[in-house]
C-alpha cells in the first residue's frame, strides 16, 4: 500500500525526472565553470556534455538496448540510467591557446543558469500541489 502511495505521489508527478534534470544541470555547471576557470590554462580542452541527449539517456527515451543488473555489484551495461554523463572535450586548434572561448563558455553559463531556475521552478510547484493535496487547501 505505502509504495503505491510513494509511486503516485512521486512518480507519477514527475519527481523523478525533474530530479534528473537538476541533477544534469548541475554537472554541466560545473563543467562550464571549470571551462571559465581555466580560460587561462595553455592546452587546456573544453569540457560539455549533450544536455539533451544525456537527459533522455537517463530518463529511458532512447532506442537502444541496456542491460538489467541483478546484483548491486555488476557493470551496468549499454546506455544505462546510471552511467555518468558523457563527457565531451573540445581539440584545441593549431595555433591557438587553448580550446575555450570565453563568450561561449559565459553564454552556455547563461543558458544552464536559465534551464536550472525553469526546473527549480518546475519542482517546487510540483512540490507545492503535493502540499495542497495532503493539506487539502
Amino acid at each position: 500500500m505505502t509504495n503505491k502511495i510513494l509511486d503516485f505521489l512521486f512518480v507519477k508527478t514527475g519527481v523523478p525526472k525533474l530530479q534528473k534534470y537538476l541533477d544534469l544541470s548541475a554537472i554541466r555547471h560545473k563543467l562550464v565553470s571549470g571551462n571559465i576557470a581555466n580560460s587561462s590554462t595553455p592546452g587546456y580542452k573544453t569540457k560539455d556534455i549533450d544536455f539533451q541527449a544525456e537527459f533522455n539517456r537517463m530518463t529511458k527515451k532512447t532506442n537502444s538496448l541496456a542491460g538489467i543488473t541483478t546484483n548491486p555489484g555488476h557493470i551496468p551495461l549499454g546506455n544505462h540510467d546510471k552511467r555518468g554523463p558523457t563527457i565531451i572535450s573540445e581539440k584545441i586548434q593549431s595555433g591557438d591557446f587553448n580550446s575555450i572561448d570565453i563568450d561561449k563558455e559565459v553564454s552556455k553559463m547563461a543558458q544552464n543558469e536559465l534551464l536550472f531556475s525553469i526546473g527549480a521552478k518546475l519542482m517546487k510547484h510540483r512540490f507545492e500541489g503535493l502540499r495542497k493535496v495532503i493539506t487539502s487547501r
